[in-house]
């Protein structure tokens, strides 16, 4: 999403709540005489400042006719509010800037479009904390293990990039919740207006590989290394070639180098790394990232034979 775009998005919904509210406006003058008297004398009275009248006179005139609306409007069953304009964003009133800067709410949307045209992230924006279930973790030990990364996976989410560690490991068998909670901590960072990429592994490797023989621009690499979050699913799964292997590695490296966070999943625990990419990499997820261990039963399993019953 291009910047435009979010400010003709945000504009669109501005107009949409004014045109809202005067629709209410509308409907209280047509019910309350005494409410469409007030508002306009309401709005003669910067004209009436203008030509002499006592600012102070004024100010306490106004004060008292919005507080006699606000009584009105009670009386009949609605909110004092209840013809205001109701912006989405109450930091810039859905115009986009506060002040000479843009708002944090076009920062997000730009970050959201961003995640979303990431190659897994389009069928993963309903993946939330909030719909994440601990019925198919058995009671126990494997249900207290998932609560406890679940917690974790918040915490970051929720402090991001505060955390101290590089980036997550999460590891262990199929269908255990390890895209699931990467997707919910995309969607809450990239809400945040952080940019979020959300690509597999054999997706980077092809990528890193088309730019190494000029099949891709450069910039195209660039978005791994610059990204505020970046996650790589499912390592050890793509088609191995020492090329591939390499420029992974060398993204994650950077990455750490830049102070940028990172989230790997994988079905290879530390040692299966250590093999497949070698020692150096296998050290720094040990040494830097917070490695999470997924344990259970294969959960797309269980609702399979659940459906069938």
């Amino acid at each position: 999403m291009k910047l435009n775009d979010a400010l003709r998005i945000k504009t669109a919904k501005r107009i949409a709540a004014m045109q809202e509210a005067e629709n209410r406006r509308n409907e209280l003058h047509a019910r309350i005489a005494r409410v469409k008297e007030i508002d306009s004398i309401l709005r003669d009275i910067p004209m009436r400042s203008l030509v002499g009248e006592s600012v102070e006179a004024l100010r306490a005139e106004s004060e008292a006719l919005n507080a006699e609306r606000a009584r009105l409007l009670e009386a009949c069953g609605y909110e004092a509010d209840y013809d205001t304009p109701k912006f989405e964003c109450k930091e810039c009133n859905d115009g986009g800037y506060c002040g000479l800067k843009l708002c944090q709410c076009i920062k997000s949307m730009l970050a959201s479009g961003n995640y979303q045209e990431s190659t897994l992230a389009q069928g993963l924006i309903g993946k939330t904390f909030e719909n994440l279930s601990l019925d198919y973790y058995a009671e126990g030990e494997e249900r207290e293990n998932m609560a406890k990364i679940i917690d974790g996976c918040k915490r970051f989410a929720q402090s991001f990039p505060a955390d101290k560690a590089a980036g997550l490991y999460f590891y262990g068998g199929t269908g255990l919740g390890k895209t699931h909670l990467s997707a919910a901590i995309a969607n809450v960072v990239s809400q945040k207006g952080f940019s979020v990429l959300y690509e597999s592994a054999q997706q980077i490797a092809d990528t890193l590989e088309a730019v190494r023989y000029n099949r891709a621009d450069v910039s195209e690499r660039k978005k791994y290394e610059s990204c505020s979050l970046l996650i790589i699913d499912d390592l050890g799964a793509e088609f191995f070639t020492q090329y591939g292997s390499a420029a992974i590695s060398s993204i994650v490296d950077l990455r750490i180098v830049n102070g940028k966070k990172t989230i790997i999943s994988s079905n290879y625990d530390p040692n299966g790394i250590k093999k497949t990419y070698g020692e150096r990499l296998c050290s720094r997820i040990l040494g830097e990232y917070r490695v999470l261990k997924f344990v259970g039963k294969d959960i797309r399993m269980q609702k399979i034979k659940g459906a069938n019953n």
